[in-house]
């Protein structure tokens, strides 16, 4: 994907939305559905909380989402409420109206890291800005019909805006995943369909395959859980960036969905998403998306086991013509109690096609950790084995090499709108130069 960053201070102007549909019992970002139709229906469902825009994908009808709920905050009194209550009217007046949704987010993000490679800085802060929604064209009980679009964009606060932190330490993923590529673009627009009652999904258009593919409850939302993208998704899967796709889902049942699709591989940077379209560039992923419910301590947790198989053809990054491979990788997340889950990222693929030909990543998450209502913590640990293509991509000698990663977060809610919180990463990557680096940092996010 893109190379990584380190930058922590986040204030992420997120609006909460809708929770996953499928997955009903397990914890998801949940918004008042007056104010927003999208919502992250496969990234599971913890606390009630801010969702990144470049997460978020369309509700369908047929969701079974959560009632709207709010976060447990701190401070009883939410200051900027008089601000969210005008906010959401001026929805209420000028788009409700024209079925469309406009959810604005922006926000600050500051990390250091303790060692860095020769010639790059210690130290990364960001303005972070965008902005999603979707024009619903219609909506009743058979399908729906929407565009969805996503535009973000950052900027360096102090410092250039890139090298990003990733590149500094050697890691071809992005250390604060909150940030994206360029300094504005729109990186989203798609045709989104689902028919036979909402049971059948089919999205057209230019998106990045993250939003559907790879989710987790626990681990893949930077706004309000791990910041690392190592934890967001896995990096074995070399997930093209924004281009020209197609996918759909489908409902098997209640408790089983399929997925299936392919995007362009050979878009570089940032555009229309076209460009170096062929059959030769094409990402290719097929995926089972598993709910269960594991009795635990005479309660059944929920759970969710995905299986995805990946075929990716492109143009070779270290020497003339193409290369192609494939992999296979397994995702899950359980609860195992009502305020702890716990997830598992562990996938393999094949050298000349990905990143990383193998990795592990495990960890949990805790809402109100030792009693404490409105914080929120976590920790992750990693173990990946970086390609000759993963040195390519943060310009590096092409030596492969092992890369060891963990990540610890601390979000205290202090309102219904505001959190603040540090996070705290550990990179090590003696092939890369980094024996072990420290990067510490902190964000906030404003909510409305």
């Amino acid at each position: 994907m893109k190379n990584a960053q380190a930058a922590a201070i986040s204030l992420a102007l997120a609006w909460p939305i809708a929770a996953n549909a499928t997955q009903s019992t397990a914890q998801q970002p949940v918004a008042p559905k007056e104010a927003s139709s999208t919502d992250d229906e496969q990234t599971g469902t913890r606390a009630k909380q801010p969702v990144s825009p470049k997460r978020r994908r369309p509700t369908h009808q047929g969701d079974s989402a959560p009632s709207p709920q709010l976060p447990r905050s701190i401070l009883q009194n939410d200051p900027m409420s008089p601000v969210n209550e005008r906010l959401l009217a001026l929805r209420q007046e000028w788009l409700k109206p024209i079925n469309l949704t406009f959810t604005p987010a922006g926000g600050v993000t500051y990390q250091h890291a303790t060692k860095v490679r020769d010639g790059f800085p210690h130290g990364r802060s960001y303005v972070w800005y965008g902005w999603s929604g979707e024009l619903t064209i219609w909506n009743d009980a058979e399908g729906s019909g929407s565009i969805v679009y996503n535009a973000a964009g950052n900027t360096g606060l102090g410092t250039s805006t890139e090298p990003y932190m990733g590149t500094a330490v050697g890691n071809p993923d992005y250390m604060n995943n909150i940030l994206v590529a360029d300094r504005i673009g729109l990186y989203m627009l798609y045709w989104h369909q689902s028919m036979f009652e909402h049971s059948v999904r089919v999205r057209v258009g230019k998106f990045e395959d993250q939003v559907f593919f790879d989710n987790n409850t626990i681990a893949y939302d930077p706004v309000t859980g791990f910041l690392a993208e190592n934890f967001d998704e896995q990096i074995v899967m070399p997930f093209p960036g924004y281009a020209f796709g197609v996918n759909a889902e489908w409902d098997v049942t209640d408790h089983l969905i399929l997925r299936g699709g392919t995007l362009n591989s050979g878009n570089h940077g940032n555009n229309c998403g076209f460009d170096g379209l062929a059959l030769s560039s094409l990402f290719t992923t097929a995926e089972a998306d598993l709910t269960v419910r594991v009795p635990i301590r005479g309660v059944d947790r929920v759970g969710h086991w995905r299986l995805t198989g990946w075929y990716n053809s492109m143009d070779n990054p270290t020497g003339p013509g193409t290369v192609s491979g494939g992999g296979i990788c397994f995702n899950m997340d359980q609860e195992i109690s009502d305020t702890t889950s716990v997830f598992m990222r562990i996938g393999w693929g094949e050298n000349q096609a990905t990143r990383s030909n193998f990795a592990v990543s495990t960890g949990f998450a805790v809402d109100h950790p030792f009693g404490l209502a409105g914080h929120h913590t976590g920790i992750a640990v990693g173990y990946t084995k970086i390609t000759q293509f993963g040195r390519f991509q943060v310009g590096l000698p092409l030596i492969p090499g092992e890369q060891y990663m963990a990540e610890w977060y601390w979000r205290m809610q202090l309102s219904q709108t505001v959190d603040v919180g540090p996070v705290v990463q550990v990179v090590r990557d003696v092939v890369a130069g980094i024996d072990t680096s420290v990067i510490w940092g902190f964000r906030s996010s404003w909510s409305f």
